[in-house]
């Protein structure tokens, strides 16, 4: 199923970029890609213990699209900060 998504994400999503964020005391690899103004971590092929997430930016402020612990929260925060950050 992870894999069949991965596949249409690679058709249809811009890719961005690919971050390790720290989940239940261990580091997993998330693929972002940008999409219908979101900004979608998933988890990289083979990692289908943990779900995506997404981010949309309305009025200069992250909201959250779906459920996500606060950690989680601000380490992808802080990731696609200085990704964007660094576009500029």
């Amino acid at each position: 199923m992870v894999a069949l998504l991965h596949q249409h994400l690679k058709n249809s999503m811009e890719y961005l970029f690919t971050t390790s964020l720290a989940t239940d005391e261990k580091n997993h690899m998330y693929k972002v890609f940008f999409d219908n103004e979101k900004y979608n971590f998933l988890p990289q092929e083979g990692d289908e213990n943990f779900n995506g997430f997404s981010f949309k930016r309305e009025h200069d402020e992250w909201h959250d699209v779906g459920t996500i612990s606060p950690q989680l929260r601000k380490q992808a925060l802080q990731a696609l900060e200085e990704y964007l950050l660094a576009q500029h």
